[in-house]
Order: structure tokens, then C-alpha cells, then sequence
């Protein structure tokens, strides 16, 4: 047995070895400082030309992985919210006053599940009594467009806000109310006008023009016919450059051709964006609505690709009565419904004012994975006179997103960390958002 004391020995040491190693790189990991993450957030309110100014009415209450709450804090004069945390992925709510056009103020709260400490969000406030737009000048006028021939209009629009159009005859829209806005020291946007019609040879045709929105326009160039599969679903097709969406055409399904103005001033920068849905179920009954449907949604440079559409035909497995898929503890599990990472919540209340008693806007939008807990059974924090754990809830939307670029859980939520849907035109290069696909569900209590 001698033979065998050497390799015993030396085995010893070199796990007596090992195990003094291990002890030293412990202590070396014990003294070493936590790793600190600095996380920014700007909060912004857009004016009708764009222009962003600081929104300060906002709060943001930072969350563990359970939604438990670790502390609260204000933006500042600039809108910024900074704070230095050891966490790389956190949990956050948004709390702010909101204003929807003839509505109340209200408030509207927004949440992240485990969204990066080091992106830099950005919030774009919602509140149409602050909206500042002293270096903004807008006009609105009526505008008639002149254009090739037409037997009959059967489509119109323009990038630019309008009321409604009007068919003056064969060869003349009016545009009416047309809404345009610059800063007041740059130059007044371009936009697209199109108008759509038979005419004695073709069964469709549309011509378009640019123009400022200020005087009447001409409307000569011609969209080219494009051919696409004959089991088209039903579509819109548009094109997205400068910051608008321009030439959006409705298709009807199996039409098997799209009409797209391929040759225009900015063809060399635009993006082709193409979208087509399945409706799956929708009704109204005594006690309010209910909607599921499936979206495609493509941008890409190539119009082939934007335009080739697949929603799903199949309806998920879905309790639409009940949405048993959310339980009353807040736990939720949309996973049967593959390849979506993503679940959107919104939850609308019929909430009042603490003050007045009065019915009050308020919202809770919550950006999740498809599976997990969703922090509204505590009410919202701080503010559970507006929205409380038994406040009752009026409407319910979910939406399950697939992102065809990644299946990373944590591109979807740094993507609207980011608050780049907002400004989606400006992002429609992301490879997030080249193509995704989604399910809507959206219930509605009268």
C-alpha cells in the first residue's frame, strides 16, 4: 500500500491547496465594493411641432423583483429622475397627472418588470392643459388638390392632420381642415397628399403630391401597381420617412396588387411599413365588449418584405369570460401562446377624486413577461385613495408581442423603458421593431 502514500499525499495537498485558494478568492470577493448602476430618466411633454419640454409632475417608485416597494423619488425642475442603485435590473411604476383632450385631469400610472438600470428611459407625459406651444405656429386651412382623373374617390389622405375630404369632381379633393405646424424658426413641413379612384381604363389608380398644407396643391405622380399574394389578408400599407407616415392605402383581402408610389423625392429614405390583422371574436352584449384579434406588423426597406403580411389565423386559447389567465392574487400566465415574450397590461378604473368625490381618469399600463405577478393587488402606492386594491377596474387589454428580431425578454422591456413606441417613426430601423406580431384582447364593462 506504500506505493499509493505519495498520490495520497499529493492529493491532500492539492485539495488542501485548492481549499486555501477558494478562501483567499472568498475574501477577495467579500472586500470588493458592490457594483453601482446609475439610472436616468427624463420626462418629457411634446408640443403640436414636436418640440419636448421637461415634464416635472411625475414619480417614480422603485420596486424589488416583487413589486415591493424600496423608495420613491421626484423628478426634478429639468425632469429627470437619477438615483444610483446595485440592482442591474429593477422593477419601477410611474405615477403622473394626465389630460386627454375634453377629459379630467387624472393620473396614469406605468410599469417595468426587471427593465435595465442603464438604459436611459424617457417618459412622454400625456396632459393636453400643459402642452406648451409658444414656439410652435400651426395654421389650418382647407386645401383643394388637383389631380389626374378619376371616374370615383375611393381613398384620400395625407401625413398631415385633416378633418375630412370631400370629391369636389373627377379631378379636384378638398382637403378640410387641414392642421400644419412648424418651430417658429424653421421652414413649414412637407406633406404627402394622395387621392385613389378608377378610372375608364384602370379598376384602380392613385396619384400624389407634396406640399406645405398652406395653398392648394398638384397631384400628378402615379402609384405603381404592385403584385403581391393573391390570399392577401386585409391591409394597410404606408411609407415612413422625415418622422410622418405618408400614402396609406387600405387593401382589401385577396386583392393580390397594392398600389405604392415608388418613385418620389424621398424614396431613397423611406421605410415601407405594412400591417394586417385577424379579427377572432368581437361583440357587445348588456354588459359592455369584448375583442380579440391578431396583428402583423413589418417595416423594412424592401416593400416585397413589408407587405408580406401573415397574422395568425389561429386563435389563442384565451378565456375571454372570465380571464382565468389573471388571477385575483395578481398572478398571470399567457405561456401557452408561444413565441410571444411580452404581455401589455392596461387597466382602466372607475376611480374617484379624492377631493370631490367625482369620477376620475385613471390608468394602469404594466409591461411584463408573459408569465408573472402584476403589482396592482396592493393598489398603487401612495396613491391608493385613486386607484385601491378594491377599486373596481372598467376595462381590461392585454396585448402578447412577438419581436421576430430577438426572443430576449429583455429587448422588449428596455425598448419601452425607452419610450421609443412613442416615437415609433423615428425608431422603425430597431431591429425590435422590424417585425413583430401580436394578440390584443380588450374587455369593456359598461
Amino acid at each position: 500500500m506504500s506505493k499509493f502514500i505519495p498520490l495520497i499525499s499529493l492529493t491532500s495537498l492539492f485539495l488542501l491547496s485548492a481549499c486555501g485558494s477558494g478562501s483567499s478568492s472568498s475574501d477577495d470577493d467579500t472586500n470588493k465594493p458592490p457594483v453601482s448602476y446609475n439610472f436616468s430618466l427624463q420626462a418629457v411633454l411634446g408640443n403640436h411641432c414636436g418640440v419636448e419640454t421637461p415634464y416635472r409632475d411625475v414619480e417614480l417608485i422603485l420596486q424589488d423583483a416583487n413589486w415591493q416597494v424600496l423608495s420613491t423619488h421626484q423628478a426634478n425642475t429639468e425632469g429627470k429622475i437619477e438615483f444610483t442603485t446595485e440592482r442591474k435590473k429593477i422593477n419601477y411604476t410611474l405615477v403622473a397627472k394626465a389630460k386627454h383632450e375634453s377629459e379630467d385631469e387624472g393620473i396614469e400610472a406605468i410599469s417595468y418588470y426587471q427593465a435595465s438600470s442603464t438604459v436611459a428611459a424617457k417618459f412622454y407625459a400625456s396632459h393636453s392643459g400643459l402642452i406648451d406651444d409658444t414656439s410652435c405656429e400651426c395654421q389650418t386651412n382647407d386645401i383643394i388638390v388637383s389631380h389626374s382623373q378619376i371616374n370615383e374617390l375611393t381613398q384620400a389622405g395625407s401625413s398631415a392632420s385633416y378633418t375630412s375630404y370631400e370629391e369636389i369632381d373627377g379631378s379636384q379633393t378638398k382637403f378640410i381642415g387641414v392642421t400644419t405646424c412648424r418651430g417658429i424658426e424653421e421652414e413649414w413641413p412637407e406633406h404627402s397628399f394622395t387621392v385613389q379612384g378608377p378610372t375608364n381604363s384602370l379598376a384602380n389608380t392613385a396619384s400624389s403630391g407634396f406640399g406645405t398644407g398652406l395653398v392648394d396643391i398638384l397631384a400628378l405622380s402615379p402609384a405603381a401597381e404592385i403584385q403581391i399574394s393573391a390570399k392577401n389578408p386585409e391591409l394597410n400599407s404606408d411609407q415612413v420617412f422625415n418622422g410622418l407616415r405618408h400614402f396609406s392605402t387600405d387593401v382589401a383581402e385577396k386583392s393580390g396588387s397594392v398600389l405604392i408610389f415608388d418613385n418620389h423625392a424621398y424614396s431613397d429614405i423611406t421605410t415601407y411599413a405594412g400591417k394586417a390583422g385577424v379579427i377572432f371574436e368581437e361583440y357587445s352584449n348588456l354588459f359592455g365588449k369584448v375583442k380579440s384579434n391578431s396583428e402583423h406588423l413589418i417595416y423594412n426597406k424592401n416593400y416585397n418584405v413589408a407587405l408580406d403580411l401573415h397574422p395568425s389565423n389561429d386563435e389563442p386559447n384565451i378565456d375571454l369570460d372570465r380571464l382565468t389567465e389573471i388571477q385575483d392574487d395578481g398572478r398571470y400566465d399567457y405561456s401557452s401562446v408561444s413565441k410571444h415574450e411580452m404581455a401589455i397590461f392596461t387597466f382602466d378604473y372607475r376611480a374617484k377624486n379624492p377631493d370631490t368625490q367625482l369620477d376620475m381618469p385613471a390608468k394602469w399600463t404594466i409591461y411584463g413577461p408573459v408569465e408573472g405577478q402584476l403589482p396592482i393587488v396592493l393598489g398603487l402606492y401612495g396613491h391608493e385613495d385613486v386607484i385601491g386594491s378594491d377599486t373596481s377596474i372598467k376595462g381590461t387589454f392585454v396585448t402578447l408581442i412577438r419581436s421576430y428580431g430577438t426572443n430576449d425578454y429583455q429587448d422588449y422591456v428596455n425598448y419601452y423603458a425607452a419610450g421609443k413606441e412613442y416615437l415609433e417613426e423615428d425608431n422603425v430601423g430597431e431591429s425590435f421593431a422590424g417585425e413583430r406580431h401580436f394578440y390584443h384582447i380588450s374587455i369593456e364593462l359598461k
